[in-house]
C-alpha cells in the first residue's frame, strides 16, 4: 500500500467516524425528545395537582402547596411513582389549570420537584414561566433530598438553584425528619436555602423507647442560625399547633387547617377562605 493510498484510507475512516458520531448525537437526542412528547401526551396515566393551604400563627392563609397526585382505577388519588421521570413540559401543562384557580393574592405558592427535573436545561424558563404566571404571588421550588439519586451533580444543581433565585424563586427543603441523614443530605445547601419543612409525623413516638437522632428544637435552631423560615407540616390536632406555638414556628401546614383539594372544586379565583377545615 503506497502512502497516498494509506493516507485516502485514513482520511476516509475518519470522515466515516465522524458521521457516526454525529448520527449517534441526532439520535439521542430524537429518541430523548420523543420520549418526552409521548410521557407528555399519555392520557392514559391521569395526573393532576391538589392544594393544600399553608397558615400563620393567626390562622391567616399564608400560601399553597401544589402536591401531584395520580388517579386510580378506583377513582382515588395518590402520589404517583417515579416523579423524577415527570418531564417539565407536562407538569406545565398539568399546572395550567391550576394556577386559574389560585388567588390573586401575595402569598406564596410551593411546588415540588425532583432533582432531574431542577438540574434540566428547561428548569429556568419553567421558573420564569411559573413567576409570570401566578403573580402576585410568589413562587417556592421544594425540592425532598430523600428522593435524590445516589449520585449527583452538586456544582450544577446549586448553580440551577442560585441563578432561578435571582428571578425571585425561594427554594425550600420539604420533609426533613428525625435522622441524621437527613442533616447530612442538606448541609452543602445550607447557604442557598430558604425554607425547611418539618412534618409532625416524622416525630411522633408510639413507644418511648424509640431513640430519635435530631427533634423539632433542633431544626427551629438551625433553621434560626442560618436565617431560614421554618415550616411545621403534619398538624393534625390542638396538641400539635400548641407545640408550634411553644416553638413559635409561624407558618403551619396540616389537616388541621385543611385537606389537600382539587382545586377544580374550590371556591373562585381571588375568594380564598381562612376558616379552619375538619380534619
Amino acid at each position: 500500500m503506497t502512502l497516498t493510498e494509506l493516507e485516502n484510507l485514513l482520511i476516509g475512516l475518519t470522515i466515516l467516524i465522524a458521521i457516526t458520531f454525529v448520527l449517534t448525537i441526532i439520535i439521542y437526542f430524537w429518541y430523548s425528545r420523543k420520549s418526552s412528547n409521548n410521557y407528555l401526551e399519555n392520557h392514559e396515566i391521569k395526573l393532576h395537582y391538589f392544594i393544600q393551604k399553608q397558615v400563620d400563627y393567626r390562622g391567616n392563609t399564608s400560601g399553597y402547596e401544589c402536591l401531584l397526585r395520580q388517579q386510580n382505577a378506583d377513582g382515588s388519588w395518590s402520589l404517583p411513582p417515579k416523579l423524577d421521570s415527570l418531564p417539565l413540559q407536562r407538569v406545565i401543562f398539568l399546572l395550567e389549570d391550576t394556577f386559574h384557580s389560585l388567588p390573586e393574592e401575595p402569598i406564596t405558592l410551593s411546588i415540588n420537584l425532583e432533582y432531574e427535573q431542577i438540574i434540566s436545561p428547561e428548569f429556568h424558563y419553567f421558573v420564569r414561566w411559573a413567576i409570570s404566571k401566578i403573580e402576585p404571588m410568589h413562587l417556592a421550588i421544594e425540592y425532598t433530598p430523600q428522593y435524590q439519586p445516589k449520585r449527583i451533580n452538586k456544582r450544577l444543581f446549586r448553580r440551577r438553584i442560585e441563578e432561578a433565585r435571582q428571578y425571585g424563586m425561594t427554594f425550600g427543603i420539604d420533609n426533613v425528619g428525625a435522622s441524621l441523614d437527613n442533616l447530612k443530605s442538606i448541609e452543602w445547601l445550607l447557604k442557598d436555602i430558604d425554607v425547611l419543612k418539618c412534618s409532625m409525623r416524622s416525630f411522633r413516638k408510639e413507644d418511648p423507647s424509640v431513640w430519635l437522632d435530631l427533634n423539632l428544637q433542633f431544626w427551629n435552631r438551625l433553621s434560626r442560625k442560618h436565617h431560614i423560615d421554618l415550616v411545621l407540616m403534619g398538624i393534625e390536632n390542638e396538641q400539635d399547633e400548641q407545640l408550634a406555638e411553644q416553638l413559635q414556628i409561624a407558618i403551619r401546614q396540616g389537616y388541621l387547617f385543611g385537606h389537600p383539594v382539587n382545586p377544580d372544586q374550590t371556591q373562585p379565583k381571588g375568594k380564598p377562605t381562612n376558616e379552619k377545615a375538619n380534619a
